[in-house]
């Protein structure tokens, strides 16, 4: 698909996002209050290597931590993805490439020439790694953030935050104690 084609960024995103949930068992982030999950047209993409079997309900806490830490710094309309689509064990990817990666990291790059990204954070040494060799491409650094599963399992809640500050250019990020309604 080429963005070219596609009047209008939201219209193209869309339509990948439609395709990627014809699928069976691939899964997207999804868009909670102001949150725009794999919808966010952002300067920045927020990249996981593969969603998990589990559910992903409003309430879980891995999905409180990382939603809620987003909206601290501002980064509601960050572009929120997996570099592989298709539900998986926690971190398979690390046991070895799928046949059909191509076709997710043909996706992906499908997502960056839509939004053409400023920033690509990847959520984990994993998907840093698997960016960085696939990504030839990307001429620029991928820094990465602790994965959201990480945080909760090991309490670190209340560091995220800094945490994310710490590794993300502030140009992207609202000061502290600003309030993120202008984003």
């Amino acid at each position: 698909m080429a963005a070219a084609s596609i009047g209008n960024k939201r219209d193209a995103l869309r339509e990948l996002a439609d395709e990627i949930s014809s699928r069976e068992g691939w899964w997207l982030f999804p868009s909670e209050g102001s949150i725009q999950g794999f919808m966010g047209r952002g300067p920045v993409f927020i990249v996981g290597d593969q969603p998990s079997l589990s559910e992903w309900p409003p309430e879980h806490p891995c999905r409180r931590v990382f939603y809620d830490t987003l909206k601290k710094v501002g980064l509601t309309n960050a572009h929120l993805t997996d570099l592989y689509k298709k539900r998986g064990l926690p971190s398979a990817l690390a046991n070895g490439l799928p046949p059909d990666f191509t076709e997710h990291l043909n996706l992906f790059r499908n997502e960056m020439e839509i939004l053409k990204p400023k920033l690509i954070v990847a959520l984990g040494e994993l998907v840093q790694r698997l960016l960085i060799q696939n990504l030839t491409e990307w001429d620029i650094a991928i820094p990465r953030i602790w994965h959201f599963s990480y945080v909760a399992r090991t309490g670190r809640e209340s560091k995220y935050e800094a945490h994310i500050r710490e590794i993300i250019p502030d140009t992207f990020l609202i000061p502290k104690n600003q309030s993120t309604d202008w984003r």
